[in-house]
């Protein structure tokens, strides 16, 4: 202990433990009780305040003892550093105290003996709750993996389908007119005409302006559309105030809700029909299929080969910043808003091989592309070596890209079953003939491939702890990749641990062309994607759960600068999307609902980021998890919850309110973000008022 009872030694009342100067250690040195009269700061120590270790307390004795305290005093910075430290360590991130925010843990119950006072109980309340020593007692819950399911958005889906069974014909909507003529021939329409009914159940109009008509000059969603200012006595008109007609030239400009202007790989109604009816001519790929069977059957010497590269569209994507794709979230408003925010390449979000094959509309509308997308890719996944052939002669002859890439990395179970996503990597030699068969059947495409660094750890084999990516790195690059894309985890990890970096490099080093080698895996500041590509081997770094946390980290890289972006600017990038979506997705109830819904999937990822002025400690880490805390501003504060209510408000600032009935769970759910004692996020149904 510090000598604190300097300048009345009577007063000590440490006994063995006392080292004062007054009588040394164990010693008592006045014999007797202290003294009744005592020091303020002795008063405050004998009143259980704690024991007086401040320097002001020593320097009302004696200055010398003073100056040695302070020199024992944790200094300012030694306690931000301790902070920091400490928070690292529990895998928190190191917030500044003055933003958080204690959270009072629920008072226990008290003991009614202890407090004196007798709770009444029922009668029979004992004998209500005693167990039944013959009753089988329930089994604990299963925790939930992975993502939500459909049941749990099934409320939602349902009113999607009273939302779009109240809604007008979509031409007569968008043009005043059906214009189907069943009467000389034509195809009837099945759709809603009753202007009357119409307008009688239709909700009331977003006091906003429509978005999507102030962009283009007129709303293809028409009489439908949620928004105000153009409809004029229940006629559509433009932004002149013309009123619509098929005869109008925004007819040909903007031919519909489901066609928007500036996207690309919209497919005819005559196209998909010969998917569903299976007479789409797929020759030329069941041709080069058979030529692989026959390798694989010994009648071959020589496998497949890729085309001549000079074919091919060449594709740079060295030193690149790439947007990773990414199921529900990677969608096309979404990758607008990261191409208006400096990202340079963008892929779509994963298809099913299969399904598109089959004609599925949900499948084939994850090809489409925006003009804004200069160097777009589509990824697929299957695991039918003349399934995927196929698949590739149908987006080298009907589909708007510039690579293909096959997903060997996608950690879900129901993509496994199939054969596809990262199980592939386990089965080399359907992969090798998935790879040189898309090869040689995509005549100016080039193709790319994505994996993790192992489905499964091999056992059998210690090296790198049973992974395998760096074996398959050079016989990709002779199979016929013209990039290899690395994810630093296995499927098993998904994504629980830090991506290892380490063996991201050892693959890199196995390359043995001047394939292009793109790396991704927990990188949240243009400093690791610095770092990465100088000392890793990375040509280029691709951005996943980064860019949904903060789509703003690619102006970080690309001005290798920190954005310490404040809330009003965060909400103009949520502006910008909800109106990418209107565009994309449509203005009427439907296209309304069907923004909402992403816009707050996305919400529920760009939750986490912690603003980096809030922190005490930079660059920032995409595992450290936030204590409780307030940002410096309500809005910051808002955006920054954790609640889907606080998700849903956000979304009513821009899309209105929400309709009757209607929740949210997120499809992507994280078990490092989510209580073990509690359920996802959810909102209770809630009325339209």
């Amino acid at each position: 202990l510090k000598p604190f009872w300097l300048s009345d030694p009577a007063a000590c009342r440490h006994h063995l433990t006392c080292h004062c100067r007054a009588g040394g250690a164990g010693v008592n040195v006045s014999g007797k009780k202290p003294p009744s009269v005592r020091p303020p700061w002795a008063e405050a120590i004998m009143a259980g305040e704690g024991i007086a270790t401040l320097p002001e307390l020593a320097s009302e004795g004696d200055p010398a003892a003073a100056t040695a305290a302070e020199g024992q005093a944790e200094t300012e910075e030694e306690a931000k550093q301790r902070r920091i430290k400490e928070a690292v360590a529990r895998g928190e991130a190191p917030i500044k105290p003055e933003f958080l925010v204690t959270i009072q843990p629920a008072p226990k119950q008290q003991d009614a003996k202890a407090i004196g006072v007798a709770e009444a109980k029922p009668a029979n309340e004992e004998t209500q709750n005693k167990p039944d020593d013959g009753a089988a007692k329930e089994p604990p819950a299963k925790k939930r993996r992975g993502m939500n399911k459909n049941k749990d958005r099934a409320a939602n889906a349902d009113a999607m389908k009273i939302v779009r069974a109240s809604q007008l014909c979509s031409r007569y909507a968008y043009l005043n007119t059906c214009g189907a003529d069943a009467d000389n021939g034509g195809r009837p329409c099945k759709q809603s005409h009753d202007l009357e009914a119409f307008f009688a159940a239709k909700p009331t109009a977003i006091p906003e302006p429509c978005p999507v008509l102030k962009t283009l000059g007129v709303c293809p969603a028409g009489l439908n559309c949620r928004f105000e200012g153009h409809i004029n006595d229940r006629k559509n008109v433009d932004r002149d105030g013309v009123v619509l007609s098929p005869d109008s030239p925004w007819a040909t400009k903007v031919p519909g809700v489901g066609q928007p202007v500036g996207e690309t790989n919209i497919f005819g109604y005559d196209l998909v029909g010969t998917l569903r009816k299976k007479v789409y001519d797929f020759s030329r790929s069941i041709a080069v299929a058979k030529e692989w069977q026959r390798y694989c059957s010994g009648a071959n010497d020589k496998p497949l080969g890729s085309i001549v590269e000079l074919e091919r569209k060449p594709l740079d994507l060295k030193n690149k910043r790439v947007l990773a794709p990414l199921t529900t979230v990677g969608n096309l408003p979404f990758r607008r808003l990261c191409m208006k925010l400096g990202c340079e390449v963008t892929v779509g979000e994963m298809a099913l091989c299969r399904s598109i094959l089959e004609g599925g509309p949900a499948e084939l509308s994850l090809l489409r592309r925006h003009e804004s997308e200069k160097c777009f890719g589509i990824q697929v996944a299957g695991g039918d070596v003349e399934e995927m052939a196929r698949l590739a002669q149908f987006i080298d002859e009907k589909v708007d890209c510039d690579f293909v890439d096959i997903n060997c990395g996608c950690p879900l179970d129901e993509v496994h079953k199939r054969g596809a996503g990262a199980r592939l990597m386990a089965r080399t030699r359907c992969m090798e003939g998935i790879v040189r068969c898309m090869s040689n059947v995509l005549k100016t495409t080039p193709l790319t491939l994505k994996m993790r660094t192992a489905d499964h750890e091999d056992k059998k084999s210690p090296e790198f702890g049973g992974r395998y990516a760096h074996k398959l790195v050079p016989q990709l690059e002779e199979w016929g990749v013209s990039a290899i894309t690395l994810h630093g985890r296995t499927a098993r990890q998904r994504y629980t641990k830090l991506a290892d970096w380490d063996y991201i490099s050892e693959c890199s080093q196995r390359r043995n062309h001047s394939v292009p080698f793109i790396a991704c895996g927990d990188v949240l500041s243009w400093e690791e994607a610095e770092d990465h590509k100088l000392h890793h081997g990375a040509d280029s770094i691709m951005i996943g759960r980064g860019a949904l946390m903060k789509p703003w980290l690619f102006t970080e890289m690309a001005e290798q600068r920190h954005w310490d972006i404040s809330a009003s600017e965060r909400f103009d990038m949520i502006k910008d999307f909800t109106n990418y979506g209107l565009e994309h997705w449509g203005a009427d109830a439907r296209g309304v609902e069907t923004t909402r819904r992403f816009l707050l999937e996305w919400l529920s990822f760009t939750c986490r980021y912690v603003p980096i002025g809030l922190l005490e400690q930079m660059p920032p880490r995409i595992n450290w998890r936030p204590r409780p805390y307030i940002g410096r501003s309500d809005l910051e504060t808002k955006l920054s919850s954790p609640n889907a209510s606080d998700w849903i408000e956000i979304t009513e600032m821009l899309l209105g309110k929400v309709p009757a009935g209607f929740n949210f769970v997120p499809k992507h759910k994280s078990a490092s973000y989510e209580n073990k004692d509690t359920k996802p996020p959810t909102l209770a149904p809630t009325s339209s008022a």
